[in-house]
């Protein structure tokens, strides 16, 4: 059996965080749903309205905002995994929406009793994706959490 160095293992666990991060964009973007709806009804249905552009520069985060993101991403990871399963086992379309919704507000809600906004949460999510020093940050924060 080999042996892996500690920089070895420290490369396979950064990895596994990646790959697990990977879905928290995937429920960004299904949280970031729920938001533009609610923003297009006050802005007229026009959803670039109510839309900013992305930073060009690397996000200003504070550490306790990224341990609350880290919990809240925990919770909706938590959240989705129990969907994963009931949609394994909906007999219809329409049972599926339903839950999808319901999992939709579990999520919202998870996110907001960790301590931060759904708006907050999306951004942290996507800026993790152009900015490799707030994506480490938030790596070892939900490391630290588990």
């Amino acid at each position: 059996m080999k042996t892996m160095t500690r920089e070895q293992t420290r490369a396979q666990t950064r990895a596994q965080t990646r790959a697990q991060l990977a879905p928290a964009l995937a429920i960004a973007a299904l949280l970031a749903a729920t938001g533009t709806a609610v923003a297009q009804q006050g802005t007229g249905g026009n959803p670039a309205a109510g839309m900013q552009a992305p930073p060009s520069a690397p996000m200003e985060v504070a550490d306790a905002t990224v341990s609350n993101f880290a919990d809240a991403f925990l919770a909706v990871q938590k959240i989705s995994e129990e969907l994963s399963a009931e949609l394994a086992e909906t007999p219809s379309a329409e049972v599926a929406q339903s839950l999808q919704r319901e999992a939709q507000n579990e999520m919202a809600q998870a996110v907001e009793e960790a301590g931060i906004s759904v708006k907050e949460y999306n951004d942290i999510a996507v800026g993790m994706k152009g900015d490799p020093m707030l994506a480490e940050r938030v790596e070892t924060a939900i490391n630290e959490n588990r």
